[in-house]
């Protein structure tokens, strides 16, 4: 047997579910003895919502924050700084290596 509310009881008491959704928790509706439905609160059902949201990535973070600063039209050749980063003699030592130096692709 199902816990839930069935669905004509809950069409014949539904603020007394709506109340109890409010105050204790989500309400299951079934049909047939089957889950079919809930009824939750309004502060359940935001707290869902937002947790649903998918979370931005570190790159489009980055793109808003470059936009709030007006950065996003600045002409810094990033690929070239961060290439730099990678030359041999970039800190001074002509026999410093990189780990991927030896990989072939």
């Amino acid at each position: 047997m199902c816990n839930a509310v069935p669905v004509f009881e809950a069409k014949n008491k539904l603020p007394f579910f709506i109340h109890l959704a409010e105050t204790d928790g989500p309400v299951p509706i079934s049909r047939h003895n089957q889950e079919v439905a809930y009824i939750v609160s309004k502060a359940d059902y935001e707290e869902m919502m937002i947790a649903s949201k998918p979370q931005k990535s570190i790159v489009e973070k980055m793109q808003e924050r470059r936009k709030k600063y007006g950065l996003e039209d600045d002409d810094f050749d990033y690929t070239e700084y961060f290439d730099s980063l990678r030359e041999r003699a970039y800190f001074g030592r002509s026999d410093s290596e990189h780990i991927f130096d030896d990989v072939e692709i």
